[in-house]
């Protein structure tokens, strides 16, 4: 298997942006575009990595730019995923690569 994972973040808190969930806090914008062919995009597997140790693969719906004036992204995730998926603690990973 020749696969890349990073974690982008540890989940603290949830919000609501375009009818979509948006984990918190946002992505750093050195980990969402780290190199020109490792950057987060529309459509990317994540992972949700949850405290009590289930995975749910997931696909990244979307990123929203914060408007704190920091360069940080929101990830948007839509349906199937529900608040109940993302408890604090969980951690989401990119997960690329061919099995």
């Amino acid at each position: 298997m020749n696969s890349t994972q990073r974690q982008l973040i540890v989940v603290t808190d949830l919000c609501e942006l375009n009818g979509r969930i948006c984990p918190l806090p946002a992505v750093p914008n050195a980990l969402v575009s780290p190199g020109c062919n490792d950057q987060l995009k529309f459509g990317d597997h994540l992972e949700l990595r949850r405290p009590d140790g289930t995975v749910t693969k997931v696909e990244l719906q979307g990123l929203q730019w914060s408007s704190s004036g920091e360069e940080e992204l929101f990830i948007e995730l839509g349906p199937p995923v529900t608040k109940q998926d993302l408890p604090p603690g969980t951690t989401i990973w990119m997960v690329s690569g061919t099995q």
